[in-house]
């Protein structure tokens, strides 16, 4: 027994290469597989501890209008609503900076709190808790403005100046930049503020958060966002009712203040007409008619004050016959959730194709190193055999050594794998988003099946050859394999060509197919870490050209300023001025720009789409190219259809001639054809013509925005140009294209880090497939190679003999590789991006060549290495062994 342990201890000792690269395989497939298996379930374990300690809202209701506490009751009486909570919120501009927007609301106490980081919170009505992110620009203790466009105080606060008594953190805003649009300053809102309820100087409610008593599950669970989606569509329904009877009770008791107004206003017209006819009449008192003066000064006061509220009126019924309430659900109100979540689906996604085929490349390597480690034991079992020893014990060499190798390698990428990357990859993926620590967990499922495979591939390849073995007799052991019986390969069928290969090449030739187990397992190799590196590469060169093709080649426009078509004309025409009139403006359009919304059973939330309704389609072209990717040919619209962009019609599995189901933010339904499918790679989108809009709508598309192109497109003309169009009473909003690349610069540069970390595994482990391999093929081979150096081949000759083979594989590999590296390209670039993003699906010849590079370095590395390993061949110790 003390013979075998020796014998154990020595294998270990004289292969500690085999072992290394045999360790680092599995190393690197357990932690590529059960790390990237952990890190998308750890993302959304992390996510929904934060926002459950938030309690954020399943839902939120707002409304054209300030919200009432009726509304309240009555959202409390509709089904499945256990909690209704009212809340105040207003867009201001912090320390009169236009490129700061706040949104400062009341401070929420059971829904959708805040989280103190340092401070206390908000109690008297002149102090404020801002977002953490402003904790580098103000201090506690310091005092700002709040303020609207006019620098004055907002009419919905009590005061204009506020201490800072503290920082906290939100569930409602967990990005830190882009977090909507606001109607004030540059548009663009870029943090939050809180303050407690008696700082606000109405009674008016801007927002009402609803917590449903059904909804079970975590969130992102399938069973929390379906139920939750069933929620809010029925509730929507009801809301458009309750909206009808509001307009319609709203109207009337407006109606009725306009009669009474108008009413008023008329006897006011008489008493003045009267007053005016009798100053006429008496000229002659001077007394008399000064005093007759300022009393009708005094009516004509008077009647300008009705004429007003006579106006006002007229304008509130105008309000209220646009009234409508929307209920969202947390995809929908709350960008920041929606986006983390995707970004933990792309994770799962991305695990479920990368490190299979890692595993399995890992996998087949060592499987067959085991194999050949058990060959090459042949004499040395036979000898064991010989003095006695049980198959048992014989064997134990093989056990000893590969669940070693297995669990070593397993524990490494195991604590590698949980403990490391998930790290990295949250780091990376999760930059400008607040969700607090990530929260680790093991997955035990996938460590159980990485160890079982692992332990597998390290001990039944050589158990079994081992066994074949034993099944001979000891003195046929002892014995070398005898050579397979020599056969014609099909080169040398081919006479004249083989005549004029020289014997270098012939040999070479000959051996690949003489070890055709070999040959293939070099190429197999050789091929999956080629289809990885390119897979890699291809992902990242997809994802980067995606803003540049996006805003160079497809939208040409910097601004959408959207605003209340329903406004007084003046005030309509003011807004339109400042944009014609503006000096940085090349160009602009107006458009009617509506949010849609469509849903079918792939899809478990509604993708929010951008309708856009050119009033003109003469000059559309400058602002938007439409055009297919595959032919590039334009596509025009027509009154026959509309034009969507590609990833909405991927999604929906349409085509040209199919329709397509859109609904408003009411749940309003409408069929649409589709005539068009334009190349688009960020965001859903859908334009038609105003004459089609008037056919599927059965009205008239009001132009509500202005499409607008700069000369000069840089961040500070756009901020500047926004500034002023929110300064118009007609705003409503700015959305700036600057703002969407951030938003996708976020979410792929998250994405481009962990495609770098793939990258490198892909390399580390094309290396190791390379030297096991060729390692392999000395190894088995070291007498022939003493006989080729007994011959008198130069060393350099001696090394080529064996590396010539593995040069000609390489290639083969690679060759395969870039066709399955294409596939496999193909595959995860289409459903690697989120829902409402495409990458570009080709792959860049420099991608093709940067593989090949990295693969040809390797391969001389490893030629190198096994250069000085041949060198030092003991050549009459190699060929007296068998004896």
């Amino acid at each position: 027994m003390k013979l075998i342990n020796r014998n154990i201890r020595r294998e270990f000792k004289l292969s500690i290469a085999r072992f290394v690269s045999i360790t680092i395989l599995i190393a690197l497939g357990v932690f590529i597989l059960v790390g990237l298996k952990a890190t998308g379930p750890d993302m959304k374990v992390t996510g929904q501890r934060y926002f459950s300690q938030h309690h954020l809202a399943d839902a939120e209701v707002t409304s054209t209008t300030n919200l009432t506490q009726s509304d309240a009751k009555y959202l409390r009486t509709l089904p499945h609503v256990k909690k209704v909570v009212l809340g105040q919120q207003v867009d201001l501009r912090l320390n009169d900076s236009g490129q700061r927007v706040t949104r400062v609301m009341t401070l929420p106490k059971t829904l959708s709190t805040v989280s103190l980081t340092s401070g206390h919170l908000p109690t008297a009505d002149n102090t404020v808790a801002l977002s953490n992110k402003l904790k580098n620009r103000y201090h506690i203790g310091q005092w700002i403005t709040l303020t609207a466009n006019s620098d004055r105080k907002s009419s919905q606060l009590k005061h204009r100046l506020f201490k800072v008594v503290g920082f906290v953190n939100s569930a409602n805003y967990i990005k830190e930049n882009d977090l909507g649009n606001a109607n004030v300053g540059n548009g663009q809102l870029t943090g939050f503020a809180v303050v407690a309820h008696n700082a606000f100087a109405t009674n008016n409610y801007q927002v009402a958060r609803i917590k449903f008593n059904n909804t079970h599950g975590a969130a992102y669970s399938d069973r929390y966002e379906k139920q939750t989606n069933r929620n809010v569509n029925q509730l929507q329904k009801k809301l458009n009712h309750h909206a009808r009877k509001q307009r319609t009770q709203l109207a009337n008791s407006a109606q009725e203040k306009i009669n009474q107004q108008s009413q008023k206003l008329q006897t006011l017209q008489q008493q003045l007409s009267t007053q005016q006819a009798a100053l006429m009449q008496t000229t002659q008192d001077t007394t008399s008619t000064s005093q007759a003066q300022q009393q009708l000064q005094w009516q004509q006061a008077l009647l300008a004050k009705k004429v007003a509220k006579l106006s006002s009126a007229k304008q509130q019924l105008s309000q209220i016959s646009s009234l409508k309430y929307t209920i969202q659900s947390r995809n929908d109100y709350n960008t920041g959730y929606n986006e983390y979540g995707e970004r933990a689906n792309r994770i799962s996604i991305l695990s479920n194709t990368f490190p299979i085929i890692f595993f399995a490349i890992a996998v087949l390597v060592c499987t067959t190193t085991m194999g050949r480690m058990a060959e090459e034991k042949r004499i040395e079992m036979g000898t064991l055999r010989a003095l006695g020893f049980s198959k048992k014990n014989v064997m134990k060499e093989f056990a000893v050594y590969g669940i070693s190798a297995a669990v070593v390698g397993s524990v490494l990428g195991t604590i590698l794998g949980v403990m490391l990357l998930p790290h990295i990859i949250f780091r990376a993926y999760t930059a400008g988003i607040s969700v607090g620590a990530l929260q680790l967990h093991i997955p035990w499922l996938w460590l159980s099946i990485s160890v079982v495979i692992a332990l597998l591939c390290t001990t039944l390849p050589a158990w079994w050859t081992g066994y074949q073995l034993l099944k001979e007799i000891p003195a046929t052991l002892m014995l070398p394999k005898p050579p397979a019986n020599g056969s014609r390969i099909l080169l040398e069928r081919i006479t004249w060509l083989w005549r004029h290969l020289p014997f270098s090449q012939k040999v070479t030739f000959r051996n690949l197919f003489r070890y055709k187990e070999r040959m293939l397992m070099t190429i197999l190799g050789v091929f999956g870490c080629v289809m990885l590196l390119i897979t890699g590469f291809g992902i990242r060169d997809s994802l980067q050209d995606l803003e540049h093709i996006q805003y160079s080649q497809i939208i040409h426009y910097d601004a959408l300023g959207v605003y209340n078509s329903q406004d007084s004309d003046h005030n309509i025409h003011q807004y339109q001025q400042t944009v014609t009139q503006s000096k940085s403006v090349k160009r602009s359009m107006l458009v009617y720009y509506q949010s849609m919304y469509a849903k079918n059973s792939a899809t478990l939330d509604n993708q929010s789409i951008t309708m856009i309704v050119p009033k003109s389609t003469n000059h559309f072209s400058k602002f938007v190219t439409l055009r297919n990717r595959q032919s590039g040919k334009k596509i025009t619209l027509n009154n026959d259809g509309v034009v969507i962009s590609e990833k909405l019609a991927s999604l929906f599995n349409k085509k040209v001639g199919d329709h397509i189901t859109i609904k408003d933010a009411q749940g309003h339904r409408t069929s649409v054809k589709i005539s068009g499918i334009t190349e688009m790679y960020i965001g859903h989108s859908l334009y038609m013509t105003s004459a089609y809009y008037k056919k599927v709508f059965n009205k008239t598309a009001p132009a509500n925005t202005e499409m607008i192109q700069l000369h000069h497109h840089n961040a500070a003309n756009v901020n500047r140009l926004s500034r002023k169009l929110t300064k118009q009473s007609a705003s409503l909003s700015v959305v700036q294209s600057l703002t969407n690349k951030r938003i996708i610069s976020g979410i792929l540069g998250g994405l481009n880090n962990v495609v770098l970390v793939i990258i490198v595994c892909a390399s580390l482990l094309a290396f190791v497939v390379l030297y096991t391999l060729t390692n392999i093929n000395v190894s088995e081979r070291i007498r022939e190679l003493a006989t080729i150096k007994v011959l008198g081949f130069y060393p350099f000759e001696t090394t080529m003999y064996i590396y010539r083979e593995t040069i000609l594989l390489t290639i083969a590999g690679i060759l395969f590789g870039f066709l399955g590296g294409d596939w496999l390209h193909r595959y995860i670039i289409a459903a690697l991006p989120p829902e409402t993003a495409m990458g570009v699906p080709s792959i860049l010849a420099s991608n093709l060549g940067v593989s090949t590079l990295l693969t040809v370095i390797f391969s001389l590395i490893v030629m190198g290495l096994m250069a000085r390993k041949i060198n030092r061949v003991d050549m009459l110790g190699a060929l007296k062994s068998v004896d």
